[in-house]
């Protein structure tokens, strides 16, 4: 998402076409100005010239709007939970309404919108039986490197989920003699819990 801030400044802006009053610019650096009709619209900055523009919003008004909402429009941070992100995406879809005039927020508001639904499905995977199933395995892997790594069993060793739902723990290594299958699980099947265990030779 690119946040517009507010700043009339033209530094910066060598040869900005007459008839434009710019208001401010994205986080890419492209200015958004008013023509004498009250229209903004945005300059690909770094074009090479300011031939290339697009309407942004039909009245300053409208930007100062979307300046104010804007913040709906960032990127989900992994705090916020399920209900957060219900009200985030509520809000966006009620800003949207009625923003015929405004593209420059359809197109943040479609962005954000998508952001959100995968975010809502992500948490909402992590809330069931299966994936706080695959939660815990990846907990589970975690630990048994750790045990492996402080037991000093040579060679390098990954502990991952081996099924969506987390019932099985994949150990992936070399199960070089002394440290053959059975004697990793013996070392290891303490710490599962009655989740299964399987052996998977590194390929060499």
């Amino acid at each position: 998402m690119c946040r517009i801030t507010l700043d009339g400044s033209s530094a910066g802006y060598t040869g900005f076409p007459n008839g434009f009053r710019i208001l401010g610019h994205d986080d890419l650096g492209d200015p958004l100005a008013v023509d004498d009709h009250g229209v903004v619209w945005v300059f690909a900055h770094g074009a090479g010239d300011w031939e290339h523009k697009t309407k942004a919003f039909e009245s300053e008004q409208l930007l100062h709007e979307h300046v104010a909402c804007q913040h709906h429009f960032e990127v989900p941070s992994a705090d916020l939970d399920l209900e957060a992100l219900r009200q985030r995406k509520q809000a966006i879809e009620v800003f949207l309404k009625g923003r015929r005039g405004a593209p420059y927020s359809r197109d943040a508001g479609k962005a954000a919108l998508e952001d959100l639904r995968e975010a809502i499905a992500d948490r909402r995977f992590l809330s069931s039986k299966r994936g706080r199933g695959l939660a815990a395995c990846q907990e589970l892997g975690q630990r048994c490197e750790q045990v492996l790594r402080d037991t000093g069993v040579p060679g390098d060793w990954m502990c991952r989920a081996m099924a969506g739902d987390g019932s099985v723990l994949g150990i992936i290594g070399p199960f070089e003699p002394p440290w053959t299958e059975s004697r990793v699980l013996a070392l290891l099947e303490p710490l599962a819990g009655g989740r299964q265990l399987r052996c998977q030779p590194k390929p060499s």
